[in-house]
């Protein structure tokens, strides 16, 4: 099917490569300009702290039904004097059109200040809407045009109607800086409610990722050009990795419009449609680069004649040499996007609205990236002709070896895995087991404002409001007991106030047939201390139903849930690995050693990223924030895209192996011979997706700064230590023994097709 393909694809390359521009073009267009409605990043769902079904969900749906539809407008105002009460009575006539203007818009009730209140700053109500050293202030209008009724949720009209009433109160508030002038001439403000955050969450996810393909295609090309040394040539994996990403922003934008899209999400997928055709276009370069620098050369007696008549693509060297890197990279380049829907496939088992969206986004970037990489990449290849295989001018460059030219050397893998290979093996175990120790101290957290981008408006007012104004800022927890009386009471105060880490309880009241209390917990909203006072609480025998919710809580049900789905998850990723491994090798030990060294490298490189974060190396490396956790939708999108990435390289090793002992080649020398080139593949191909992922540090979403870090010590990680040194000296031990498979199972594959192996 590969060689019929690849025929078609050299007879029509510049109908290829036509379709694909306009196809990329008009995507690309629809996706970032939403043809006139909401674009793509316009159209993103706010990150949510729970998952759907879990108990902090259910106790929130019940608290935002008990508080009806209000939406808290929040305006901080800095740079005041508010020490004397003299200038606070000023203020206070200085604010009265705006008060007068809110009450209009929202009711007095729902306008609160601390010059609202009688008595001002002498009252400790106003007190806790006043900074401790008295140099800001914040006004709260509560925008609640329906009451205590709760709206239908797919009630549009209500919503549109609430967020012009929203934004009419926002708009209001961002001139009380400026009415304030006469009386404090340098005061600043900072309007914010949830669509602000959510809106800076987006824009900045947005810019991160416009940002890092800015500063990533540059690298890129630079890289392909020193490794491939032609500019032709490296233009075809760059060219590729444009129309994946600008087809892919369509299909994902498509896919807004049937769901809620978080940021994460896209900046996943983004990553994914960049990287993969990346290394997959390389992958496929260097393949027909080599046959066509072997074929070339043995037809260099070719009468010259005969030769400048048949330097087209459809010359039949150039359709033969296709041919054969199709069906040797283009069908590696197959099984490797199946590796990494095995690991996408383990991601959609895990519990988690967010987590199954970041599976199915990537599965339909992958399967376009395929789709590019096996179309596109061809077509730009064959159009030079045999000039791809002529000396270039890059070649003069001081680089070691003959990128993608060169033969093998004979002598197969390096001196050390192959001379002393239970040194290189104890050394490598040895380091891989420590750097995997500190992933217990690894804290997984849910997205909150803390998450918002260092330098916005938006965290700025964020960290305000938790360093002076607490009682704004929201408590740690909120218990919601369905009951009311001297037993719900009773609880509260002797049982729930006993639980280790519960520091205080605050506002005790009931709301119909409920009752709200609001909980001051140890430590900071994330911290374990609050997850196990949380932990605590629930396990108290209550006297009626009750919900926690709150940071805390959700990540504990967070967690709960995917250690849930972990068994079907892991076991869904082995037997999928061992079957596909087995089709293509016919061993059963081979799949079993791929999946322990793969889950070894992982637990690595994750614990490598528990010690760069919680000991404040990735602070001063990337700008990640001293101490904190990793979103839970960050690792474990990065665990099985990792996983994904690491196994697609164990199939490029694999089917290099498998194309000498196909060629009639014993073990030993298969195993030798293929590893060589296949760990230099992987090398190479580990650059482009290194560029890629590191590119997100440069962004300032530090959810997007965690997912590139993580992904770019998972696969130099897996490149330099576990390919290059752990699995050839395995290998290597283990001989004959890693074709190993019983009987029985033998005649379950059949022969494998023969792929051609040269030397």
């Amino acid at each position: 099917m590969l060689s019929w393909f690849a025929h078609r694809v050299v007879k029509d390359a510049w109908f290829v490569i036509l379709t694909w521009g306009l196809v990329a073009v008009a995507l690309a267009a629809t996706a970032l300009t939403g043809l006139g409605g909401p674009s793509l990043f316009s159209r993103l769902a706010a990150p949510s702290s729970s998952l759907p079904g879990t108990q902090s969900a259910v106790g929130q749906e019940v608290l935002d039904s008990l508080a009806g539809d209000a939406v808290a407008v929040t305006l901080l105002v800095s740079d005041v004097d508010l020490s004397s009460t003299q200038h606070q009575q000023d203020i206070a006539a200085a604010l009265a059109p705006a008060h007068a203007d809110l009450a209009r818009l929202a009711g007095t009730s729902n306008v609160l200040d601390p010059f609202v209140v009688p008595g001002m700053l002498s009252t400790p109500a106003a007190r806790s809407m006043a900074s401790k050293d008295l140099d800001s202030f914040i006004i709260v209008v509560t925008v609640n045009p329906n009451g205590t009724a709760v709206a239908d949720p797919q009630d549009s009209a209500y919503t549109r109607e609430l967020n012009a009433l929203v934004d009419r109160v926002a708009s209001r508030l961002e001139r009380v800086p400026d009415e304030l002038g006469d009386v404090e001439p340098r005061a600043t403000g900072i309007v914010s409610h949830q669509r602000l955050i959510d809106q800076a969450i987006s824009a900045q996810a947005g810019r991160d990722l416009l940002t890092a393909e800015m500063i990533i295609l540059p690298i890129v090309l630079l890289a392909m050009i020193l490794i491939l040394r032609s500019l032709i040539a490296a233009m075809a994996p760059l060219l590729a990795a444009l129309a994946s990403l600008a087809t892919s922003l369509g299909a994902l934008y498509g896919l807004c419009l049937l769901m809620g899209i978080e940021p994460l999400v896209i900046a996943v997928a983004v990553l994914v449609a960049t990287a993969l055709p990346l290394a997959h276009g390389l992958m496929l370069t260097l393949r027909y680069r080599a046959e066509l620098g072997r074929a070339d050369s043995e037809f260099a007696l070719e009468d010259s004649r005969e030769r400048r008549r048949r330097t087209g693509r459809r010359d039949l060297l150039i359709t033969t040499c296709m041919t054969t890197a199709m069906r040797t990279a283009g069908r590696t380049v197959m099984l490797s996007t199946l590796a990494v829907g095995i690991g996408l496939a383990g991601l959609a088992l895990l519990e988690g609205g967010v987590l199954q969206a970041i599976a199915l986004a990537c599965t339909i970037t992958i399967l376009v990236g395929a789709a590019v990489t096996l179309t596109l990449v061809p077509a730009l290849l064959v159009l030079p002709g045999r000039r791809l295989a002529g000396p270039s001018p890059l070649a003069r460059l001081p680089l070691p070896g003959r990128a993608g030219r060169g033969a093998v050397r004979p002598d197969g893998l390096g001196p050390g895995p192959r001379r002393y290979p239970w040194v290189v093996v104890a050394g490598c175990l040895l380091l891989l087991m420590a750097a995997a120790l500190p992933l217990r101290q690894l804290q997984v957290v849910t997205p909150s404002a803390e998450h918002l981008p260092s330098g916005s408006s938006q965290y700025d007012h964020w960290r305000v409001l938790q360093e002076d104004y607490p009682a704004a800022a929201g408590q740690d927890a909120t218990l919601i007991l369905a009951g009311t009386g001297t037993r719900v009471t009773d609880f509260i105060n002797t049982q729930v106030a006993a639980v280790p880490g519960v520091e205080a309880i605050l506002s005790p009241s009931t709301a119909g047939e409920y009752t709200v209390v609001y909980l001051d917990l140890k430590g900071e909203p994330s911290s374990a201390s609050a997850e196990s006072a949380v932990a605590g609480i629930r396990a108290l025998p209550a006297p009626v139903d009750n919900w926690v919710t709150g940071q805390a809580a959700s990540q504990l049900d967070a967690r709960e849930a995917i250690v849930a789905g972990l068994p079907r998850a892991l076991g869904a990723v082995a037997m999928s690995t061992i079957m596909l491994l087995f089709l293509l090798t016919g061993s059963l030990l081979m799949p079993l050693r791929a999946l322990l060294v793969t889950f070894l490298s992982l637990a690595s490189s994750f614990g490598l990223l528990a010690w760069l974060i919680q000991h404040g190396y990735a602070s001063a490396l990337v700008g990640l924030r001293l101490g904190g956790g990793l979103e839970v939708a960050v690792v474990a999108g990065a665990a099985c895209l990792g996983l994904g990435l690491s196994l697609s390289n164990e199939v490029v090793a694999l089917t290099r192996i498998g194309e000498y002992r196909e060629s009639g080649f014993d073990h030993a020398t298969s195993t030798e011979r293929g590893l060589r080139p296949a760990n230099r593949t992987i090398a190479l191909i580990t650059v482009p997706m290194v560029v890629v992922f590191a590119g997100l540090e440069a962004g300032g979403l530090p959810a997007l700064k965690e997912l590139g870090l993580a992904l770019t010590i998972v696969v130099i990680l897996d490149a330099v230590l576990v390919r290059a040194l752990l699995v050839p000296a395995v290998m290597g031990l283990l001989g004959s023994w890693n074709w190993w498979s019983p009987g029985w199972l033998e005649s379950l594959r059949g022969p494998a097709p023969t792929r051609p192996a040269q030397d």
